[in-house]
Order: C-alpha cells, then sequence, then structure tokens
C-alpha cells in the first residue's frame, strides 16, 4: 500500500479513536448539565442562568464536531449506513435550533422558520439530517451579520422537500471567486464535506448560491 494512502488511513484511525474517547465525557458533561439547568437542584440567577445555555450549547456543538469525525471516518472506510425512517421535518429542525439556538442569540441573530408546505414527513435519517441542519446553521451564525435574521425555508417541489437557509454574510462579495473561497468554505471544511455526502446519501442534491454579493443561500433536498 502506497505510504500517502497507508497515512491517511491510520490519520482517520487516530482521529476517529480520539473522537470516540471523547464522545463519552462530553455526552455525560451535557446530561449533568441539561440536569442542572432543568432546576433540578435549585434555580439559577438570570446572569448564571444565561452563562448556562452558553455552556450547553457549547457543549453541544463541541459533541456534533466529534460526531464530523466519526461520520468522516465512517464514509471513507465504507462503514456508513443510514437508519431511514418516516420523521417529522419540524421535529427535526426546532431540535437542530435547540442545541446551538444559543450561538445566535449572543449575536443579536434571529432564526426565523418558513414552512411553505403541510407535507413534513420523510423517510430519511434524523439524526444525519439534524447534523446537517447544525453544521448549516452554525456556519450561518458564525458568518453572517451580527443583529441580522437567518431564515430556514421548507418547502415542497415534485415530491422533493427542500430546506434552505437564507443569511447576509459579514463581507459583501464581488464575484463568484470570493463566493467559492470565502463561503463555500466556511467553518472546517469537513463539515461541508460530510452534509454534502449525507445528502447524496439520501439521494438528495446539495447546493450553495449567492445573490448580488448580499444574500448568501445553502440549500439540500430529500426526495
Amino acid at each position: 500500500m502506497p505510504y500517502k494512502k497507508r497515512y491517511a488511513i491510520d490519520t482517520g484511525e487516530f482521529l476517529a479513536t480520539i473522537a470516540h474517547d471523547m464522545k463519552t465525557p462530553v455526552k455525560a458533561q451535557v446530561r449533568a448539565m441539561d440536569l442542572l439547568y432543568s432546576g433540578a437542584f435549585g434555580k439559577f440567577s438570570k446572569e448564571a442562568d444565561y452563562l448556562m445555555q452558553n455552556i450547553i450549547a457549547s457543549n453541544k456543538y463541541l459533541q456534533s464536531l466529534l460526531d464530523n469525525v466519526l461520520s468522516d471516518y465512517r464514509i471513507n472506510s465504507g462503514q456508513f449506513i443510514l437508519k431511514k425512517e418516516k420523521n417529522d421535518i419540524r421535529k427535526t429542525i426546532e431540535e437542530a435550533i435547540a442545541n446551538i439556538g444559543i450561538l445566535s442569540e449572543v449575536r443579536g441573530q434571529k432564526v426565523i422558520i418558513k414552512y411553505l408546505t403541510d407535507e413534513l414527513i420523510k423517510n430519511y435519517d434524523e439524526i444525519e439530517i439534524q447534523r446537517v441542519i447544525i453544521n448549516l446553521l452554525s456556519n450561518a451564525f458564525e458568518y453572517s451579520k451580527d443583529n441580522s435574521e437567518i431564515v430556514l425555508s421548507v418547502l415542497n417541489n415534485n415530491s422533493q422537500m427542500h430546506i434552505a437557509i437564507e443569511s447576509i454574510p459579514k463581507i459583501k462579495l464581488q464575484n463568484k471567486e470570493d463566493i467559492k473561497f470565502d463561503m463555500l468554505k466556511t467553518g472546517t471544511g469537513l463539515g461541508h464535506l460530510i452534509c454534502n455526502l449525507i445528502i447524496e446519501a439520501h439521494g438528495g442534491m446539495f447546493k450553495k448560491e449567492m445573490f448580488d454579493g448580499e444574500k448568501f443561500f445553502v440549500s439540500f433536498s430529500l426526495p
């Protein structure tokens, strides 16, 4: 086996092992903090309540990053298997926002959800699609203007469900090269790569578009 390929496999296995070992304590921390935040041991002051929200959101985001590393390893090693069943996209979206919504609040951003269809049930892997939504929203929070609106829309067209996220980037982009360099590689490039692979595995499509250099759209479809 060529050295570079063997090195890539060894590196992937190493990162997957580290991510797997870190996942258990991070999950334990999230559960413990959720229990504390529920008021099981007493109420928090307004300031402590806000701090707890940030800590919980940060740990859940770390948890999603570890999941990305593990997903990347499973995909590259041929171990990626979807567990598709009927799910309500509204529930999937709301749970994703509950996990990371605080990240937008600290920037004064507001998430607006538009359900432009009554057909919200689709056959998909809920965990993986929620991971896609969390990745895309996290990038939108990070790279959009403070105090701006981030619009998540759901619609149906020709039996395909489309989920689109519209945001206003911090910096106005002038041309397609700017779009390609600055927006399409937001976050860890791993996040967008995994999103694309997850959607393709579902038989859908993943798109990114810029309009007038002022609005950025990222969307995916589910058959």
